[in-house]
């Protein structure tokens, strides 16, 4: 199996992004899917023996599309520069992602852009539990090898919490998620299966964290 058909694919891809072009390349892209479900799909039946709550029955329901939204954002382009996999316990969870694009490479997990409800559920939580997160963020596999996003936080705080509150850089952040950047090498390599096996088990309590706030209130 040449794991380096995925990146030449999307690089290809990325250079020539239209409908005509995709039409016609259309066995590569199947290929590049082939690639990832075999290299996947071992890992899934490891991750669902180590977490049985994990919906997705193999990799390939687990691959995301490739075409990107145009009804909500017609100025992008049709496909994306990348391929990825979640991997969830179901829809509107917090959930493990796997991200390979031309630009950048991630593994991640956590609740991205939650709706204002569910956000709201998750600052409750951070409010009352904002210790027990803390926690987890600094446990020292999770604290080396990952980071949280941080990109759109809240410039002040949140209605109804004070500019003090001792977790006020938690319950700015309008995600709760967090990402371990990777290389290609890391996806050709024959310890990637292991990478991402370490990668789950340290960032379920993250998981976890996120989907009692939106699920037990």
């Amino acid at each position: 199996m040449n794991r380096k058909v995925v990146f030449d694919f999307l690089e290809d891809l990325s250079k020539n992004n239209s409908k005509e072009w995709m039409d016609k390349n259309r066995a590569r892209y199947e290929e590049s899917k082939s690639v990832l479900i075999e290299v996947f799909d071992p890992i899934l039946e490891e991750l669902k023996l180590i977490d049985p709550r994990i919906v997705q029955p193999n990799a390939r329901k687990s691959l995301s599309r490739i075409n990107n939204n145009l009804m909500f954002h017609p100025d992008r382009p049709t496909y994306k520069d990348h391929m990825g996999l979640g991997f969830g316990y179901g829809k509107g969870l917090a959930d493990f992602y796997i991200h390979l694009g031309v630009h950048e490479q991630l593994i991640a997990g956590g609740l991205w852009h939650p709706s204002s409800e569910k956000l709201k559920l998750l600052r409750q939580e951070i409010d009352y539990e904002g210790e027990k997160l803390n926690s987890i963020l600094n446990q020292p596999f999770f604290a080396k090898h990952f980071t949280l996003y941080e990109e759109d936080m809240l410039k002040g705080s949140p209605k109804g919490y004070a500019s003090d509150h001792p977790h006020i850089h938690l319950l700015k952040m309008k995600s709760l998620a967090a990402f371990r950047p990777i290389t290609r090498e890391d996806f050709y390599s024959s310890s990637f299966h292991s990478v991402v096996i370490e990668s789950y088990k340290a960032i379920v309590p993250l998981l976890d964290f996120a989907n009692v706030a939106i699920q037990e209130h």
